[in-house]
C-alpha cells in the first residue's frame, strides 16, 4: 500500500472499514465535494458511520448562510465553530485526507474541478494532525450555541421588520454593535456621507474600538467636496486618531473626480454581514436627520460569496485611494522643492547680474580694466542663462500652485516678435556657448505688421524666447530660423491636420463684432535636425526635453501661457524632411 494517494474513494473505504473515529476540519462546503458526493450522500455517509458506533467530530466555520445544513449534520456529529478556519483535512486513525486547491481549470463539468485531495497513511502525519485538531477543538464554540446566537441576532424576517419599524440608521448601528473584528464603511457620494457618518455613529465606533479593539476603515468622497462641517470635524478627529502607534480608525478619500462608483453606501461587518443602501435621489426627502423609507432601497446578506465580492471591491478602492493619497503628497513635496530651489537660486543670480553690470560700467571708463571686460561679459551672459532657467522654474511653481497670473493689454504682436528676435540675436552673438553655430534670424516679410491682440506682453515674449531656444538646439552648426505672423479664421485651422488633434473647437469664440472668428497664428520654423518622433507626442509635458541634460520646462511653461490666453500650441516636423516648426495661435482682439 502506497503512503500517498489522490483517490478520494480510498479514504472513504478506509473510514468505512477501519475507523473508530473520524475528524473533519475546514469549510463545510468542501467536505462532500472533496469526496465526490453531494450533501445528501454525505449525510447518508455520516449516518452509516454513526450506526457503526464511529465517533464523528466536525470543526468548521458557521454563519447564517450554512446554518440549515449544519443543523442537519448535528443529527450525526458533534460540531464546533472556529472563526476563519484555514486548515482543510479529514482524518481517522488510519489515514488523513488533505484538501487542496486545484490548478486544473479545464474540467469545468466535474464537481472536483476546483479541488485536489491527497490521502496519506504516514503515522507521523496522522499523529500531528490529530493533535492539531484536538487543540482547535478545545477553542471551538459549540455549534448549537453559535447557531442560536446567529439566529437570535439577525433573523432575516426580523431584519426587515426592524428596518421598517425603526429605520435604516438604527439597523446600521445594530450591525456595528455586533462587530467583534472589523467594520468596513464605504460611501462614494455626499448622500451616503451626510446621512450615515455622524457624531453618534462616531461615538459608537469609538466605544467599540475601546471595548473590542475592532478595526474601522472608512472610504469617503474627496474631502474638498464634503458639505457638512460636522462631518469635516469628524474626519479631522479621525486623522488625529490615525496618528496613534496602533491606529484602529483608518480613512481614505476617493480621488477627486473619481468616476468609478459602487453603491452609495456599503457596510461590511466582520466579513459576516453585508448591507448595501442605494438612494432614490429623485425623491423629495433629503433630510440629514431622518432618512425616509422612500429615499432608499437596501439589501442585506450573509452570503459568503457576496460578502467576499464586496470586500474585494472595498480593498481595490482602498488601494486606489491610498495610491492617490501618496501621489498627492508626493506632488506637494515636488512643488515645494521646486519653489524653494527657484527662490534660493534667484537671489544670488540677481546679485551676480547686478554687480557684474556695475563692474563693466567701471571697466568701460577705465582703460586699465579693459582686459577683464570679456570675463565680466561672460559672467553676465551665463547669469542671464541661469536667470532664464530660474524664471521657468518659478513659473512652473506658480502654475502648480495656481498663482500664475496674466497682465493683459492690447499689444501689436509684430512688435513683440521683432523685439524678441532682436534681443535674442544680440544674446546669440555674444554667447560663448553658441560660438560654433552660425544661425540667421528672420521675421518673414509676409508677416502681418499691424495685427493686435489682448495679451500679456512679457509672457508672450517668454514663449517666443523658449521656442527660439529649442530651434537653436535643433540646428547643429549652420541654419536659419524664420518667424511668421499671420491672421487666419477657424475654417483655416480646421483644415490643418496637425491642428485638429489639438481640439480647436474649444478655442475661445468672439463676440458679434468679429464675424470671421479670426486668430493670430505664429510659426517659428527652423531647418535643423527635427524632433524625435518618440518625443513629439509628449513634447509639452513637464520635464520633457528635446535635448539631453536640459531641464525640460520651457515648452511646458509656454504651453500653459498660450492656453491661458485662450490659444493652443503645437509642433511638427517639416514636410520637406528638414527641420521643424513650432506654432501657436491666439485669439484676435
Amino acid at each position: 500500500m502506497k503512503d500517498v494517494s489522490s483517490d478520494p474513494n480510498r479514504f472513504l473505504d478506509i473510514v468505512r472499514f477501519t475507523s473508530k473515529y473520524v475528524l473533519f476540519c475546514g469549510p463545510y462546503s468542501l467536505f462532500s465535494r472533496s469526496l465526490g458526493i453531494n450533501h445528501v450522500s454525505f449525510c447518508k455517509f455520516l449516518s452509516d458511520l454513526k450506526e457503526n458506533k464511529i465517533e464523528i467530530k466536525i470543526l468548521t466555520e458557521i454563519n447564517l448562510s450554512n446554518v440549515p445544513k449544519i443543523k442537519e449534520l448535528l443529527s450525526f456529529a458533534d460540531i464546533r465553530h472556529v472563526d476563519r478556519l484555514k486548515l482543510k483535512f479529514m482524518i481517522n486513525e488510519s489515514a488523513c485526507m488533505f484538501l487542496l486547491k486545484s490548478d486544473n481549470r479545464n474540467n469545468v463539468m466535474s464537481v472536483m474541478s476546483d479541488l485536489n485531495s491527497v490521502t496519506s497513511i504516514n503515522t507521523e502525519v496522522l499523529e500531528q494532525h490529530r493533535l492539531i485538531f484536538e487543540q482547535l477543538w478545545q477553542f471551538g464554540i459549540d455549534a448549537k450555541k453559535k447557531i442560536q446566537d446567529l439566529e437570535n441576532e439577525f433573523d432575516m424576517d426580523s431584519v426587515i421588520h426592524e428596518i421598517d419599524k425603526k429605520g435604516i440608521k438604527q439597523f446600521v448601528e445594530k450591525l456595528i454593535s455586533s462587530s467583534k473584528h472589523e467594520v468596513l464603511f464605504y460611501t462614494s457620494t455626499l448622500w451616503g456621507s451626510n446621512n450615515f457618518i455622524s457624531k453618534d455613529l462616531f461615538g459608537l465606533l469609538k466605544n467599540m474600538v475601546l471595548e473590542n479593539k475592532i478595526k474601522v476603515k472608512f472610504i469617503i468622497p474627496d474631502l474638498t467636496i464634503l458639505e457638512s462641517n460636522n462631518l469635516k470635524h469628524i474626519i479631522l478627529e479621525l486623522g488625529t486618531i490615525e496618528q496613534q502607534e496602533e491606529p484602529h480608525f483608518l480613512f481614505r478619500s476617493l480621488p477627486k473626480g473619481d468616476n468609478i462608483d459602487l453603491e452609495s453606501f456599503i457596510l461590511i461587518i466582520d466579513k459576516y454581514h453585508l448591507l448595501i443602501v442605494n438612494p432614490h435621489l429623485n425623491n423629495e426627502h433629503q433630510s440629514n436627520n431622518v432618512i425616509h423609507k422612500d429615499d432608499y432601497s437596501y439589501s442585506y446578506s450573509t452570503q459568503i460569496d457576496s460578502i467576499n465580492k464586496y470586500t474585494l471591491l472595498f480593498d481595490v478602492q482602498w488601494g486606489r485611494a491610498e495610491l492617490a493619497e501618496r501621489l498627492y503628497f508626493q506632488d506637494i513635496m515636488q512643488r515645494n522643492l521646486i519653489d524653494t530651489i527657484a527662490h534660493e537660486l534667484r537671489t544670488p543670480t540677481q546679485a551676480i547680474l547686478g554687480y557684474s553690470e556695475m563692474a563693466t560700467i567701471d571697466i568701460d571708463n577705465n582703460e586699465a580694466g579693459q582686459s577683464y571686460k570679456q570675463y565680466f561679459d561672460s559672467i553676465i551672459r551665463n547669469a542671464n542663462r541661469l536667470n532664464s532657467i530660474v524664471i521657468n522654474i518659478l513659473n512652473v511653481a506658480k502654475i502648480d500652485n495656481t498663482t500664475f497670473n496674466l497682465n493683459k493689454e492690447e499689444c501689436n504682436i509684430h512688435d513683440i516678435v521683432s523685439e524678441a528676435v532682436n534681443d535674442y540675436m544680440y544674446v546669440f552673438k555674444t554667447d560663448d556657448n553658441l560660438e560654433n553655430k552660425s544661425i540667421q534670424f528672420e521675421v518673414s516679410e509676409s508677416s502681418e505688421k499691424s495685427v493686435r491682440a489682448n495679451v500679456d506682453r512679457i509672457r508672450i515674449y517668454e514663449v517666443l524666447t523658449n521656442l527660439f531656444n529649442n530651434s537653436v538646439e535643433f540646428i547643429e552648426s549652420i541654419g536659419t530660423i524664420i518667424v511668421k505672423v499671420t491672421v487666419v479664421d477657424r475654417h483655416y485651422l480646421n483644415e490643418m491636420s496637425q491642428v485638429k488633434s489639438h481640439d480647436y473647437e474649444n478655442l475661445i469664440k468672439h463676440d458679434d463684432k468679429h464675424d470671421n472668428d479670426k486668430f493670430i497664428l505664429l510659426h517659428i520654423k527652423d531647418d535643423g535636425k527635427g524632433i524625435d518622433k518618440y518625443v513629439l507626442s509628449k513634447l509639452f509635458n513637464k520635464f520633457v526635453s528635446t535635448v539631453d541634460n536640459h531641464i525640460g520646462l520651457g515648452l511646458y511653461v509656454s504651453k500653459y501661457i498660450v492656453e491661458s490666453h485662450g490659444g493652443r500650441i503645437w509642433a511638427q516636423n517639416n514636410t520637406d524632411g528638414q527641420g521643424s516648426t513650432f506654432s501657436f495661435v491666439l485669439p484676435l482682439v
